[in-house]
């Protein structure tokens, strides 16, 4: 043992302090390089996908306008803006169920961020493919504050209410879906008690667990209650008639203002737009909403006619689904960008330093 004081033995170099700190930050470099690598093909994808939605929708708006330009000429202004309102009203409803089925599944948000993510999240729809929309609505959710796979089960359950409230709505329609395919229409009859039986919340609960405990997450800490769903469902419910009510406005231009009418829009055009949801493999159900809405109208209208009203419907609704998500997005990021100038503009307090 050496008897010299401790201050008068002699350092060790300075690497050998710092080696195992710079042998814990190797990790760390080695790390960044991926995390930055996966961010920049995050944002790279993002990019990719919103080029993608304003081409798929530039192309929608002019194949449409080309096949409707004659029946929106021919149309009164007020149908038209009238027509457009109903449609605003039906997303209004549509995100309120949208919230409270987040709500439901203990995620709650404000109406804001329910506004922006539903709306935003729909111009999804018109990629090939409509599932794009859930897929953006569940990222768009998760920066709302919602974990991925609490958004990802959130929109499971918003499509299953959505559909079941247009099975039910739609069984006005069933005359129309007879005329098109009589097999689709026993389907519609056949599914509308399924669809019921499946949104009944003990089971739905069920359902719900099931979905989480696959993506391994917790279940749901309390069962879905009755009152929550049921308002999930009747926004839905509400939504479908007004956008009945859009098209029965366009359709009256030609065919008259009939309540016999009116049923069989309100009918048609949720059986239509189900349909169109339920047959991804086109964009925003591009064929298959037109067919059960002209058979629909058929009894009323020529069938060219009828056409005619359908395809001035979806550009509606093309157009308003734009303007209304532009918005949304456009707002979104004015109160990201207030925020963040908020919190980097706070001067911290001397005093306390």
């Amino acid at each position: 043992m050496s008897n010299l004081p401790e201050s008068d033995l002699p350092e060790k170099p300075d690497d050998a302090v710092a080696l195992p700190n710079d042998a814990g930050a190797l990790p760390n470099d080695a790390g960044a390089k991926p995390n930055a690598l996966r961010g920049l093909l995050a944002n790279g994808f993002k990019v990719l996908v919103t080029v993608g939605i304003i081409i798929a929708i530039i192309f929608a708006v002019k194949s449409q306008w080309s096949e409707v330009k004659s029946t929106i000429t021919e149309l009164n202004w007020w149908t038209l803006a009238a027509s457009s309102l109903f449609i605003f009203l039906g997303m209004g409803a549509a995100v309120r169920s949208w919230q409270h089925a987040l709500g439901a599944l203990e995620q709650p948000i404000p109406a804001f961020d329910a506004a922006r993510c539903y709306l935003v999240g729909q111009l999804g729809k018109y990629l090939p493919g409509s599932v794009w929309a859930f897929v953006l609505q569940t990222e768009l959710v998760r920066r709302a504050g919602v974990s991925r796979a609490a958004g990802f089960v959130a929109v499971l359950v918003t499509v299953g209410l959505s559909t079941t409230s247009a099975l039910v709505v739609g069984l006005f329609g069933l005359p129309a879906l007879f005329e098109v395919s009589t097999v689709a229409a026993i389907g519609v009859i056949v599914l509308v008690p399924i669809a019921l039986f499946c949104a009944y919340p003990p089971v739905l609960t069920r359902l719900v667990n099931l979905a989480l405990r696959l993506l391994r997450r917790e279940p749901l800490q309390k069962p879905l209650t009755m009152h929550k769903i049921a308002l999930a469902l009747g926004w839905c419910a509400v939504s479908w008639v007004l956008y009945g009510i859009q098209l029965w406005l366009l359709a009256s231009s030609s065919a008259g203002f009939e309540i016999r009418g009116l049923i069989q829009c309100i009918g048609a055009l949720a059986l239509g737009m189900c349909a169109g949801v339920l047959v991804f493999v086109v964009p925003s159900g591009i064929g298959v909403r037109e067919a059960v809405i002209v058979a629909a109208l058929s009894p009323f209208m020529d069938a060219g006619v009828a056409l005619g009203i359908a395809l001035a419907s979806r550009l509606l609704f093309t157009l308003c689904e734009v303007f209304a998500g532009a918005v949304a997005a456009m707002s979104g990021s004015r109160v990201l960008r207030n925020a963040f100038v908020h919190e980097h503009s706070r001067v911290p307090d001397p005093s306390k330093a």
